[in-house]
């Protein structure tokens, strides 16, 4: 650096950016390396950034989190159900299943696609969550009726039947062009499928009757709380009313939002944050500094493309767009442009053009004290045979200058490197100066941009917009499913969906109140509201209409549901704690959309029942 306080130094990982695993043990040694060279220079502070490091940190925070706040929430919560439940066999009944879907779902990944998201694993626990309500609904029946058989009799309809329109609220994500949001929706609906299967199949077989055992005053005062006529209070019914049409009012007023910045979502270290800033002190305070390259299938390929880039930031330089970039083509000049340029220099130094120029130099040169036979080199090198000769094959350039210039990528790709200067303004748009760079670049094949945020931005955005469709159309698919499983009592469908519906769409105003944009995490926990939205409606519904037969069924559908909120609320709830920005941004919309629908499923779907009822008979 000019001032000659910081030196810099480029490292080329010998693996691809995304490949946290193998970043892990390089980054491992470097801190290692940087903890022990601070204890002996104290006074020399050795940072680092970029896009390895960047990934590396980000899992690291995505793993610490899952297990610190999930992983912490979970143990709660098991234990709060185990003083429940009483069982010593409680804990295992409960995890076997979700274990099973679990594996059942990562196998399914792997013998269909081989490999997948960390951050669609992560995501995908919280679906977990969702699949341990069906354990929880099978457990918690049982604990009432005592019996294996009579629990499968009552259960398997609404069991089934919630896990099939839960994996139909998934089916919009295996439509999107996006591999996170993809393998997400396979792994949900696979894990989901397994943890059903179990608790239907091979649960019931582990029950033993004369050991059952439940803690009485517990599920005594949650009785008392499912027994409470909350369905008939006029003023929490206005409130419910009031908060749905606001929330609905705010939602087609407003519409909402989409942030299509990846930069929002992921984790930067303290110390990678440092660098990046003392960087950008060191060398252009007001400027923005980005690589752009040209690749090829060989070095000489590269340099040969690097030309047509070279072209277009001229251009753009000359109209202020870039302010300047490194001119890698002086350095390294194409194999076939060094002939030309030969041919031409052999074209232009005729014999005849020679001899003038000998007659020249014998004229004029006493004149000027010098001797003629000294400039005979020149004619030597006039006329000489040259080669093209490959700059990069020479071994001259130190390494760790070369790494700026050139590289082969991972894929075995050549790239020829360049570090353009621009504004840097604020804005992550296509109105900024940035990105009216990176789009002039991109309209060339073999031509890239640097920055995989700016690929990832078209690509969220219209996966937005596919999902908006993609989501109502799960919608619909859970519609019919309802439909067919009510013998198609349109009273009773409609009944079972209007929490579903009304939930979302508080979820969809409530963001726009509050001012929050969906992002790439909140598509993926919409997705699970919506799921578990439906799986309440259903259990509710189906114990209401069950209660002619049996009065006490929906009092055991509301206990499953009581446990099913208590688990989901206090797990998502943790993450409000999580430092991970896309693993703490997804606390808000989810927990608005738990509460709002176990109130729905709890308060308007029995009033609405009890007044179809009144009003029409049995329906």
């Amino acid at each position: 650096m000019p001032d000659s306080t910081v030196c810099v130094a480029f490292l080329t990982p010998r693996y691809s950016a995304t490949n946290t695993g193998q970043g892990s043990s390089l980054f491992r040694l470097l801190n290692g390396l940087t903890d022990e060279f601070s204890e002996t220079d104290p006074d020399v502070r050795i940072c680092y950034h970029g896009t390895p490091a960047s990934g590396f940190y980000n899992a690291s925070q995505i793993k610490h989190d899952l297990t610190g706040t999930i992983g912490g929430s979970l143990l709660l919560v098991l234990l709060f159900l185990c003083v429940c439940f009483r069982n010593r066999d409680t804990l295992p009944l409960l995890l076997l299943p979700v274990l099973f879907g679990t594996l059942f779902g990562l196998a399914m990944m792997y013998f269909l696609k081989g490999e997948f998201s960390l951050l669609a694993l992560g995501i995908g626990a919280v679906v977990l969550g969702v699949a341990m309500s069906y354990v929880l609904h099978v457990l918690t029946h049982y604990k009432y009726v005592g019996n294996p058989e009579h629990v499968l009799r009552e259960q398997v309809k609404p069991v089934c039947l919630g896990c099939l329109t839960t994996i139909g609220s998934f089916m919009g994500l295996f439509f999107i062009d996006t591999a996170l949001l993809q393998d997400f929706g396979l792994f949900a609906a696979f894990a989901i499928t397994g943890t059903t299967a179990f608790s239907l199949t091979y649960l019931p077989g582990l029950l033993r009757p004369e050991k059952s055992r439940m803690n009485h005053r517990a599920f005594t005062a949650i009785d008392r709380i499912n027994a409470y006529p909350f369905y008939r209070k006029k003023g929490l019914l206005a409130g419910i009313a009031v908060v749905t049409f606001v929330c609905i009012g705010c939602y087609v007023a407003c519409g909402t939002q989409f942030d299509a910045d990846m930069h929002n979502l992921g984790y930067k270290a303290e110390h990678t944050i440092y660098s990046e800033n003392l960087l950008l002190r060191k060398t252009y305070t007001a400027d923005k500094q980005k690589y752009f390259a040209a690749s090829g299938q060989t070095m000489e390929e590269a340099i040969e493309r690097f030309a047509l880039l070279s072209h277009k930031l001229d251009s753009m330089q000359r109209i202020g767009l870039v302010k300047n970039y490194t001119h890698t083509d002086k350095l390294f000049i194409p194999l076939r442009v060094q002939q030309e340029r030969m041919e031409a220099w052999k074209r232009y130094w005729t014999d005849e053009r020679l001899e003038q120029v000998r007659r020249l130099i014998v004229a004029t040169a006493p004149e000027a004290g010098l001797r003629p036979e000294a400039f005979e080199p020149f004619f030597d090198y006039a006329t000489a045979d040259y080669e093209p000769d490959a700059l990069y094959k020479a071994g001259i350039i130190p390494p760790g200058y070369w790494s700026t210039l050139m590289e082969q990528s991972y894929n075995g790709e050549h790239l020829c490197f360049t570090s353009v200067r621009c504004a840097n303004d604020t804005v992550r748009s296509h109105m900024s100066d940035y990105y009216r760079i990176c789009d002039a670049i991109v309209t060339e094949p073999n031509l890239m941009v640097l920055d995989t945020y700016y690929y990832t931005t078209d690509t969220l955005t219209a996966m937005n917009e596919d999902f908006n469709v993609l989501q109502w159309v799960s919608m619909l698919f859970v519609f019919v499913v309802l439909l067919v499983s009510f013998r198609f009592n349109l009273k009773h469908t409609l009944l079972a969906f209007l929490p579903i519906l009304l939930s979302w769409l508080i979820v969809l105003g409530a963001m726009a109140i509050f001012g929050m944009r969906f992002n790439l995490i909140n598509i993926i926990i919409s997705t699970f509201i919506f799921g578990i939205g439906v799986d309440y409606s259903i259990f509710v519904m189906n114990g209401l209409i069950g209660g002619e037969k049996d009065s006490r069924l929906l009092a055991y559908h509301k206990t499953a549901i009581f446990f099913s909120a208590v688990t989901l609320i206090v797990t998502v709830g943790s993450m409000l704690f999580a430092e991970h920005p896309a693993i703490r941004s997804v606390g808000f919309s989810t927990l608005v959309g738990l509460v709002s629908a176990v109130g729905l499923s709890y308060v308007v779907q029995p009033a609405v029942y009890g007044w179809i009822n009144k009003k029409g008979g049995k329906a």
